[in-house]
């Protein structure tokens, strides 16, 4: 059995269920309000000593790591193959898994937390955040909390990121001007792992996307994958940033 702990709008989340839609495994849903702080309840820390999401657990076994998820995925459920036939494809396909989990993920988290969680952390009084990070297990997230809460990020901190983002689409024209796909012409797990974090980028930074035609392209003949709606519109909610976003403040403001 196959039991998923995920965010609604989390990009590795994401990464996880483009996985199990393509590979077409039936899973259970554990869906976890991260805005609520649902990561740091005591018995979900007994999966994942992290606090963060996704964690897939597999016959009782916890697998953490987005990218440890999907690997994990390809070994067990071969069939259909998300892997290409050729030694050398899958190399690339392995660098863009790498790249997802380095740059991808710095391009986006500083004005994703900016834009989904600032709201509610700036919100909390400082009685309220003590206790909320109290119950954060690491340093690195405690730190992160408490600069949303309490004065958000600089400027350079959110050029740095969006420095990331122009990168990324850099090498990925490149890439994608030897196949339709970012390790060659075979849709692979390097195209799920990088898919939430270029739609997030497009969604944070519409302005920076329209000068690369191929990756629009490339974000186009994926959003034409069936199991684009389960990543991205999971049962019936909306899991784009922008949604998730308005949602968030309408609860900020209700605090």
């Amino acid at each position: 059995m196959l039991t998923l702990y995920h965010g609604l709008a989390s990009t590795c989340s994401k990464k996880v269920r483009m996985c199990l839609a393509e590979k077409g495994l039936e899973w259970e849903s554990r869906l976890l309000n991260l805005q609520k702080f649902e990561q740091h309840d005591p018995d979900y820390l007994k999966l994942n000593p992290k606090g963060v999401v996704p964690t897939l657990v597999h016959d009782g076994a916890p697998i953490c790591e987005s990218t440890f998820i999907i690997d994990y995925l390809e070994e067990k459920f071969p069939e259909p193959s998300l892997s290409p036939a050729d030694a050398e494809g899958r190399a690339r396909m392995k660098e863009w898994e790498q790249w997802s989990d380095e740059v991808g993920y710095a391009a986006v988290y500083v004005p994703t937390w900016d834009k989904l969680s600032r709201p509610v952390a700036e919100k909390l009084s400082d009685d309220e955040l003590a206790t909320v990070l109290g119950r954060v297990p690491t340093e690195e997230r405690r730190s992160r909390w408490k600069q949303v809460a309490r004065g958000g990020f600089s400027e350079e901190e959110l050029e740095g990121a969006y420095d990331r983002m122009r990168q990324t689409f850099d090498r990925m024209e490149d890439a994608l001007g030897q196949g339709a796909y970012l390790a060659g012409d075979t849709f692979s797990l390097g195209d799920i792992a990088m898919v939430p974090f270029v739609e997030r980028m497009t969604d944070l930074r519409p302005d920076i996307d329209g000068a690369y035609q191929r990756v629009a392209d490339w974000l186009k003949r994926l959003s034409a994958r069936p199991s684009w709606q389960d990543t991205f519109f999971f049962g019936g909610m909306d899991a784009r940033t922008g949604a998730v976003a308005k949602a968030v403040a309408e609860m900020a403001a209700g605090m």
